[in-house]
């Protein structure tokens, strides 16, 4: 470097000496202008076309990639008949940098949501309404996912990823789970052969079936991705469904899914697995406590817990629910005559945030409210008689209470209700919703009721 400074102090002074009496000096002026750092970006967006019973479904499907938002479902069928089947294809979109990709699925639920005559003669157990997996869809609603090239069938050669033909009940198994790597540093379900992130600025495809019965397997001769065959043409989707050997069992029985996709920048991370990352779901325990000190006798199986977010989900008391990250709501339905207060993770408003990773507890506990009996004295001095309604006694399993005083009675117990005598006076009737039609008499209330008795009397 010394030696190169050198040789240039050499050459300038030449220059010098030759321009002479000139002003100027031979120049260079090299610019680099604009220099810029700019970040690429990992921007995953999701489409889908959906069909039902082999017709494009507009309800689940949606054409122009986007984020999911606005209550994206993927599976929206409430009125199931033996026979109905459905395929969707997603089209997987990533922005200008190589992507690993995961895919993740959970069971929320697997309820039998009501009990009716064929259901109950079929030999299923009466519902539970605080059991969310109670049910008997999932075992009978078979699914079937694979690597598709975007043509909406199953052809020769396409790779599957649900290790085929499943119940769904199966396909999530004991935990609820269902995780696939569709491209890691060890796998990538499109290239097989060929493991590894997928190439940015990209689409790519996956695709699943669904029958309520026997879905069976008959791949298409191969079309090198014709985009305009569809389940609706003659060939079909490439499966098959037979609902004929159902019974009634599953009437009135629901399954909800959750679904998500991850992407990650797959540039310097030559290891990535998908199985590493940070868990996308939480989980969240409602405990349901009940407090009877005044003679109530509900049970927990008489509350249905629930979690709402942009879909409500049934939750059993005391079982973690796993759930996406984002802001829900728990709360009940139930029977009345019950004070309800929340605890725990939840505000006293029922409002939780859950982040992925977190296990979350609220705890709902209902206090039975006292019933109560006011009584009513009418006095009727129609004759000779002068009495006033605070000269009559009148009393609640035997103890002499005030008129129009609530009082509180134990709930599920029999109370006598009663007046002593008065000279010169008859009963002549009882009134009001709930009491009894004379006295002495009894009445039985449930928790939170309230009954007010008008007791008249007619002066002889």
């Amino acid at each position: 470097m010394k030696k190169i400074i050198t040789s240039l102090s050499v050459i300038v002074a030449v220059s010098a000496i030759a321009i002479g009496a000139t002003s100027a000096f031979l120049s260079d002026t090299e610019t680099s202008s604009g220099n810029t750092f700019a970040a690429g970006a990992i921007d995953l967006k999701i489409d889908n076309e959906s069909y039902y019973n082999r017709v494009l479904n507009a309800a689940t499907t949606w054409l122009i990639p986007d984020d999911l938002v606005n209550g994206r479902l993927f599976f929206n069928f409430t009125d199931l008949k033996p026979d109905d089947e459905g395929e969707d294809t997603i089209s997987l979109h990533v922005n200008d940098n190589d992507a690993y990709l995961c895919m993740d699925m959970t069971l929320t639920s697997n309820d039998d949501e009501s009990s009716n005559e064929p259901e109950l003669g079929s030999g299923d157990a009466q519902e539970n309404i605080n059991d969310t997996w109670d049910g008997e869809l999932a075992q009978n609603l078979q699914m079937f996912w694979w690597a598709d090239d975007g043509d909406n069938v199953y052809e020769v050669g396409e790779n599957p990823i649900t290790n085929g033909v499943q119940t769904v009940a199966n396909l999530f198994g004991e935990d609820r789970q269902f995780s696939v790597a569709l491209a890691d540093s060890q796998n990538n379900i499109w290239t097989p052969n060929a493991p590894g992130a997928i190439p940015g600025d990209t689409t790519q495809y996956i695709a699943k079936a669904w029958c309520f019965g026997n879905l069976g397997l008959a791949p298409l001769a191969p079309d090198n991705g014709d985009q305009g065959r569809s389940p609706s043409d003659p060939t079909g989707p490439g499966v098959t469904c037979d609902g004929t050997l159902l019974g009634n069992e599953t009437q009135t029985d629901g399954v909800t899914l959750d679904v998500a996709f991850r992407a990650f920048q797959a540039r310097h991370v030559p290891g990535f697995l998908c199985s590493e990352t940070t868990p996308r779901t939480a989980t969240l325990t409602v405990n349901k406590v009940i407090v009877t000190d005044n003679g109530g006798n509900e049970t927990i199986s008489s509350f249905q817990l629930a979690v709402i977010g942009t879909v409500v989900t049934n939750v059993t008391s005391g079982v973690a629910t796993s759930l996406a990250a984002g802001n829900y709501v728990v709360t009940e339905t139930g029977v009345s005559g019950y004070q309800a207060t929340i605890s725990g993770d939840c505000n006293a408003a029922g409002q939780i945030t859950l982040a992925s990773g977190d296990n979350k507890t609220c705890t709902i506990t209902n206090n039975d409210i006292a019933p109560s009996i006011t009584l009513i004295k009418n006095v009727v001095n129609n004759g000779s008689g002068t009495a006033l309604p605070i000269q009559f006694t009148m009393r609640i399993d035997g103890t002499v209470v005030p008129q129009n005083t609530s009082v509180a009675v134990s709930a599920n117990t029999s109370h006598s209700i009663s007046e002593d005598a008065f000279s010169g006076y008859t009963l002549t009737g009882v009134s009001g919703a709930g009491c009894p039609a004379t006295i002495p008499g009894n009445v039985t209330l449930n928790e939170g009721q309230a009954i007010t008795c008008t007791i008249t009397n007619d002066d002889n």
